[in-house]
């Protein structure tokens, strides 16, 4: 049962007016310090993930990381530190580890330095101010899709401290009250996996074996792409097109009119853009310091925070744009450009950029690697008919993928209205 505190007060925190008259406010380094600790031998790698998990890698997927040869700077983390990562706060990488481990000196690893403090409360609370876009606020960085939040910046905000027995209940009632909705999420999001899953399915066969079944087939030579259609050819990349990278834009450049601008996290969930579409705009002065793609150009994500990031393909449509340095262009004059995308997304060519990316924390693809990959090509008149049917296929599983979305965004909404009333105070767990 939920009910209203007796009586309010001004908290004199701003992203928080009013709290409970019994509950204190504290800035956050007379409740959490920040432990730097030597990393042994038995630990393994530890990684916070944007939905609040914090647990061994292995415990979650393998894939799509890389893993650092010296593991400079790692530090160790043990269970029941609360972890924020410093660069992905914004979007929810907060959580409690529930392993020992070691982990990027990236996070900060924090323990509560009084009694009457439980981190588990304050994981909640923390994702509320990201979820709310307060931590975005604070961003110093100027990758786009990132933010720079310290542990420097954490202790020294403001935060309610009811007693550790509200601490408790808070915490005892969401963990029972989210776990169902967590579960029907879990469910819509396999959901989402099995028709993302049918899609690159779907792409695959056609960029490398055609629409026709009965046609004659033959060895591609490459190893990745098996067979294919007997009159199709296999090219290196670098003899269709030239890579440029493109210029410095970063966030603080944005604004509302001007020049259109298209940064690396504008090419994630996209096969296409269209100029008409783009939000993002500079001034001629930043563009003119910038690189301009036209109609049919190719981009490419140069970075990513996985494997899985790096290499994102689209086509621009439209008369012009700018680019941010993120951006990997492609310029080709003779093949079909949405093909060549496709081909880009297919998975033979994401194992090939898993194995071509280089870094640790942040990872990169470089044009000098995506040169040296082959792709196997129709005629142009093929290409265009194997497009059209990706396009009318894609699309219907992009509508279904979308209804998805739209059912996990309510539950997450419905998630976040009980989380928020309960860790500010709005309502009383009895």
């Amino acid at each position: 049962m939920m009910q209203k505190y007796d009586s309010y007060k001004d908290s004199g925190i701003y992203f928080l007016p009013d709290i409970p008259k019994s509950w204190g406010v504290l800035k956050a380094k007379y409740l959490f310090k920040e432990e730097k600790r030597a990393v042994r031998l038995e630990d393994e790698i530890v990684t916070c993930f944007r939905d609040g998990q914090v647990t061994l890698r292995k415990n979650r997927r393998v894939e799509g990381f890389t893993n650092s040869m010296k593991e400079i700077g790692y530090q160790g983390v043990r269970k029941g530190d609360l972890v924020i990562h410093n660069m992905d706060a914004f979007a929810g990488a907060i959580g409690v580890s529930d392993s020992d481990g070691k982990a990027t000196p990236v996070y900060a690893c924090c323990t509560p330095k009084r009694n009457d403090i439980n981190q588990y409360y304050y994981c909640y609370l923390l994702r509320f101010l990201a979820r709310n876009g307060f931590i975005l606020s604070l961003a110093k960085g100027i990758r786009e899709r990132s933010t720079d939040f310290r542990f420097n910046d954490f202790k020294e905000l403001y935060l309610p401290v009811p007693s550790i027995t509200e601490q408790n209940s808070i915490v005892s009632y969401l963990n029972t009250a989210t776990a169902k909705i967590d579960t029907a999420i879990a469910q819509q999001q396999k959901m989402i996996d099995l028709l993302n899953e049918r899609k690159q399915i779907i792409i695959n066969r056609a960029v490398t074996k055609g629409l026709n079944p009965n046609v004659k087939m033959k060895d591609s030579g490459v190893e990745w792409i098996g067979e294919m259609p007997e009159h199709w050819e296999v090219r290196r990349v670098s003899s269709l097109g030239i890579f440029t990278k493109g210029g410095n834009i970063s966030r603080d450049d944005l604004q509302e009119d001007g020049k259109p601008a298209i940064l690396y996290g504008d090419i994630y969930t996209k096969y296409n853009i269209y100029a008409d579409e783009i939000k993002n705009h500079v001034s001629q002065k930043v563009a003119d310091g910038s690189v301009r793609i036209y109609d049919g150009d190719i981009l490419m994500t140069g970075s990513g925070e996985t494997k899985e990031d790096i290499g994102k393909t689209v086509v621009f449509t439209g008369e012009e744009a700018y680019i941010g340095g993120d951006v990997i262009l492609f310029k080709q004059s003779e093949n079909n450009s949405s093909f060549l995308s496709y081909a880009f997304n297919s998975q033979y060519a994401k194992d090939f950029r898993y194995r071509e990316s280089k870094g640790e924390i942040v990872v990169h693809i470089y044009a000098s690697s995506i040169r040296q990959m082959h792709l196997a090509l129709p005629n142009k008149d093929e290409q265009k008919t194997i497009v059209e049917f990706l396009d009318k296929n894609v699309k219907i599983i992009d509508s279904e993928i979308n209804v998805v979305k739209k059912q996990i965004a309510l539950l997450q909404e419905r998630k976040q209205i009980i989380i928020n009333d309960v860790v500010t105070g709005k309502v009383k767990v009895c």
